[in-house]
C-alpha cells in the first residue's frame, strides 16, 4: 500500500492529538478528521470525533467548520 507523505503526516499528527502530546484548534482537528476520512483511516477519524466533542468550539470556529458529526 502506498501512503503518501502528507497521509503519513496527518496519520502522526492524529496520533499526537489522539494521546495528548500535541494540541490544535477546533477547525485543525476538524479538517484532520475529514482528510483521514477521505483517505480511508476511519479508526483515527473516529478517535478523533470522540476528541473534538469534548472542545468547546467558539461561535465563529462552530459557523466555519459546522459541527462535529
Amino acid at each position: 500500500m502506498d501512503m503518501t507523505l502528507q497521509l503519513a503526516v496527518a496519520r502522526g499528527t492524529a496520533r499526537g492529538l489522539i494521546n495528548g502530546s500535541a494540541a490544535a484548534d477546533y477547525g485543525d482537528v476538524i479538517c484532520l478528521r475529514r482528510f483521514l476520512l477521505r483517505e480511508g483511516e476511519l479508526g483515527l477519524a473516529t478517535d478523533l470525533l470522540v476528541l473534538v466533542k469534548t472542545m468547546t468550539p467558539a461561535a465563529a470556529e462552530l459557523s466555519e467548520y459546522g459541527p462535529a458529526a
